[in-house]
């Protein structure tokens, strides 16, 4: 018998105890149910549910579930989009090829449900907080106005329309011909026609990924993305026919760590900018939350990350590269737009993570 739950309320913060998550109970204050008694499908297993809350319990945080069928799913993941959560069921849930697993965004730890939050409604909010995020990134004065593309996708709320970025699609066709079905895809991309292209690597409560040294044997999986330095190197710089990525990066001394995605970003970024944008001046930033970077101060993962990559790129390139945080989001940009943004200030100080804070904001 399917479980099934008619709870659309979404949780904050201050609705959970991070106590009883540890002890295998409904996370929400007060819940009742004995959620052992009931179970749902999770990645080919079971877990315990609540089905007056409808969230399925992990170790780590909560899963939203309201039922087995499409409708239902549409219903799960609005609970965990606070803003324009109708476009994104039309136009990413509902299209296929425009997000890869666009049904994840009903985790409470999904980066790509933060991302969107945040980033669709600073676009909504008639595009300043953008220009802003872009001048705080470039350094430079911003007045254009600022493309928002998410997971490749122009968004654009107001004409309900969704397409994707040409140049991407292009710079896919010539490096990633062979790769099926994770092909590159920028979590955020921010974008002045001939003029600036930044690239995004969102990270909320995940580690930035490492790939295998080059001392390691790999046999790359038909289809996939290399995960080995050298793979990676070759297939992304070496084959590269769009744009001579020697005069990007010197790979005279290799990090000990070699940060995959954020290498694939800066290529993707500069060819894209230099390929198809009339030479645009290109940033890839790599988007992390200082508040688990804080309480992982003591592991690996909480590394800086801006001076390994910065050590494989060329001296004028050093400074293409760099670090953000959701924080510095909302002190340089959220906060100055205070009266027009109060709904997305809430969202950032109330959303948890894990059934605790999640950002490093009062």
């Amino acid at each position: 018998m399917d479980m099934k739950s008619n709870c659309t309320i979404s949780f904050y913060r201050n609705d959970l105890q991070q106590t009883r998550l540890k002890l295998g109970k409904c996370p929400v204050k007060n819940c009742k149910v004995n959620v052992k008694n009931y179970k749902v499908p999770f990645n080919n297993t079971e877990v315990p549910f609540c089905p007056e809350h409808g969230i399925s319990i992990h170790s780590t945080g909560f899963v939203y579930y309201n039922g087995p069928t499409s409708d239902d799913l549409a219903t799960t993941i609005k609970r965990n989009l606070m803003f324009n959560s109708n476009y994104y069921i039309e136009h990413f849930l509902n299209e296929k090829g425009h997000k890869i697993e666009s049904n994840r965004l009903c985790h409470e730890n999904s980066e790509d449900a933060v991302s969107y939050n945040v980033f669709s409604e600073l676009f909504a909010n008639g595009g300043d907080a953008l220009k802003k995020l872009v001048n705080e990134i470039t350094n430079q004065p911003i007045t254009d106005d600022v493309d928002l593309y998410l997971w490749g996708c122009k968004i654009d709320l107001k004409n309900n329309s969704c397409v994707q970025y040409e140049p991407l699609i292009e710079v896919r066709k010539d490096l990633e011909k062979d790769i099926k079905p994770f092909v590159t895809e920028p979590d955020i991309m921010l974008v002045i026609p001939q003029k600036v292209v930044i690239c995004i690597e969102a990270k909320f409560g995940s580690k930035n990924t490492i790939a295998k040294t080059k001392d390691q044997k790999q046999e790359e999986n038909n289809g996939e993305k290399p995960k080995s330095i050298d793979g990676l190197i070759e297939k992304y710089c070496k084959n590269n026919k769009l744009i001579d990525t020697n005069e990007i990066f010197d790979f005279t001394n290799l990090p000990q760590k070699f940060y995959e995605q954020l290498f694939r970003n800066i290529v993707f970024a500069a060819t894209m900018a230099k390929k198809f944008e009339n030479n645009a001046s290109w940033y890839v930033v790599n988007l992390r939350n200082q508040h688990i970077m804080n309480l992982k101060s003591d592991k690996p993962e909480s590394a800086p990350v801006v001076k390994n990559i910065r050590s494989i790129l060329q001296p004028e390139y050093k400074k293409r590269f760099t670090q953000f945080t959701w924080e510095d989001i909302y002190n340089k940009v959220i906060k100055k737009e205070n009266y027009k943004l109060a709904n997305l200030i809430w969202y950032l100080k109330n959303k948890s993570f894990n059934c605790g804070r999640a950002f490093n904001i009062l």
